[in-house]
């Protein structure tokens, strides 16, 4: 089975987490791989409690994946091992490619004293990834790392995908962040990431060749957020009590950022900012997350006909614009507040929204 990768559409948060989670359920035995570092965090429903995942990659039942990070990732060794605990991953199943980066402390202190004024979350991250760039004799990889080998199988990650896939395995990518904050291809630049955080680049992170990549699902919220403080511009933002107020919610509902604690800012649907990011990345379906947000009548609906026509008629006309169908869309916060949308109800459902 060609893999998949999960990758974001606006600037981060769209619920990747969540939804490389629910596709990793059609398999018995997936292999989870997670790019990035742990400047973002990723929300799952693990045993009816919700979980923020900033390493391990996100699953319903973590009793069934292989879980990998890749040779690109930045990896904070403690995190990473508490992350490890909380979810009960025996060490055969947590692969770590011996040529991730370890975080060290110079690397935080660096991002605190340097990179406030973009709003980073100073995980240390970008300075790690700038470190390794620099081919810095100093940089520690998880070759290195003795916590690591003690806990986690420390082995070159591609080559078992390769292996994998040739025999029939489930391969699913889930990108960190999100297009719009692409170190490359982001709208604002400085305001980005450290990376690139389109399709293409998390399967050279992890060592795919793009003919074995079979499936891109982009994530994409009704109201796009970013990290707040100075993140740099965001078209039509407006405020959560606006959200509340339009879609009839009885409570304005604030989100938070995954790692920071910080107020979410939040702003319009921008829906030829989606239509470019479908460019870039080129995906085989969408993943429509907040619905709820969009009319609060969809709060926890699990079927397509229960949706509001206002819904509707959003999905439709996202799929009119972008020719991508959507298979996917979220009505709340939790994992399960989600409806899956088969080819054939894609198609006689939304049209006649």
């Amino acid at each position: 089975m060609p893999a998949t990768i999960v990758v974001g559409g606006q600037y981060g948060s769209e619920g990747k987490g969540k939804v490389a989670a629910l596709v990793a359920q059609r398999s018995d035995h997936p292999w989870l791989v997670r790019c990035g570092g742990p400047n973002s965090g990723h929300t799952v429903t693990v045993g009816g409690r919700d979980v923020i995942l900033r390493q391990v990659p996100c699953s319903t039942d973590p009793t069934k994946p292989t879980f990998c990070l890749a040779a690109g990732c930045a990896i904070d060794v403690e995190v990473l091992l508490r992350e490890v605990d909380l979810l009960g991953i025996e060490k055969q199943r947590i692969l770590i490619d011996p040529r991730a980066i370890i975080i060290t402390e110079e690397d935080r202190e660096v991002e605190r004293l340097k990179l406030k004024g973009i709003a980073s979350t100073c995980s240390g991250t970008g300075a790690a990834l700038i470190r390794r760039m620099a081919r810095d004799p100093g940089t520690v990889l998880a070759a290195h790392s003795d916590a690591l080998r003690k806990r986690c199988r420390v082995e070159p990650v591609a080559p078992m995908l390769h292996d994998g896939l040739h025999r029939g395995a489930d391969v699913i990518v889930e990108g960190t962040q999100g297009f719009g904050l692409s170190l490359l291809h982001g709208f604002d630049y400085p305001f980005v990431t450290s990376r690139d955080t389109t399709a293409s680049a998390f399967a050279a992170e992890v060592g795919l060749s793009p003919r074995l990549i079979s499936n891109i699902v982009m994530v994409i919220r009704t109201f796009p957020i970013r990290v707040g403080g100075s993140s740099g511009p965001f078209p039509n933002e407006i405020t959560w009590d606006e959200i509340a107020s339009a879609s009839g919610a009885p409570l304005s509902v604030p989100e938070l950022t995954s790692v920071t604690k910080k107020v979410r800012r939040v702003a319009k649907f921008d829906l030829e900012a989606v239509r470019i990011a479908c460019e870039y990345n080129r995906p085989s379906s969408l993943a429509v997350m907040g619905l709820d947000r969009l009319d609060y009548l969809n709060t926890g609906v699990l079927e397509l006909a229960k949706l509001t026509p206002l819904a509707r008629g959003f999905l439709n006309r996202l799929e009119t614009v972008t020719g991508v169908p959507v298979t996917l869309v979220g009505t709340g916060f939790s994992t399960h507040e989600t409806i899956k949308i088969s080819p054939e109800l894609n198609e006689t459902a939304l049209a006649h929204a």
